[in-house]
């Protein structure tokens, strides 16, 4: 009974083929369940390299975002950014780097993004004053009516023509 058993567990026995099926499924599903949690999409990486290139500012000027800025130093900026997404490196660190290079003021200070309404104010007042122009050349080349009750006012005919005077 003893060499059946060992049998049995010996490669390609009935009880180690089901061993070995089981631990291969537990693992598996072990696998499946922690690489969801672990692994990013393409599109989920995109999003993160997006969000981060939009909190920094390029160091050149500190005017543009790094998404936006066509500088030699943003183009390397968006490359770095997208290759420590992909090595799976946290948003704060890869900030941290940044602001450890350049300082705090690469950072993009969400207090200091314009609002959206803020780019039609210079196109607004500009409409404005030309309505206003307009509104006052136009009172100031009509002249007035004369009143109904009221008489012309008198020529001036005593004073000499020019062209007569040739």
């Amino acid at each position: 009974m003893v060499a059946e058993e060992r049998r049995s567990w010996v490669r390609g026995g009935e009880r180690y083929r089901t061993a070995v099926s089981a631990a291969l499924l537990i693992l598996a599903a072990a696998g499946l369940l922690v690489l969801p949690a672990a692994a990013e999409t393409a599109a989920e990486q995109m999003l993160r390299v997006q969000r981060i290139e939009d909190s920094v500012l390029a160091p050149c000027c500190y005017t543009e975002p790094v998404s936006h800025h066509q500088s030699e130093i943003a183009v390397k900026m968006r490359l770095e950014i997208a290759k420590w997404v992909a090595e799976s490196k946290s948003d704060q660190e890869i900030l941290n780097t940044y602001v450890g290079r350049y300082g705090s003021k690469v950072l993009v200070d969400p207090r200091t993004i314009p609002a959206p309404w803020t780019p039609w104010i210079p196109w607004l007042a500009t409409i404005l004053a030309t309505v206003f122009g307009f509104l006052l050349l136009r009172r100031w080349r009509v002249k007035p009516a004369p009143a109904a009750g009221s008489s012309p006012a008198p020529e001036d005919t005593d004073l000499p023509d020019i062209d007569d005077e040739e």
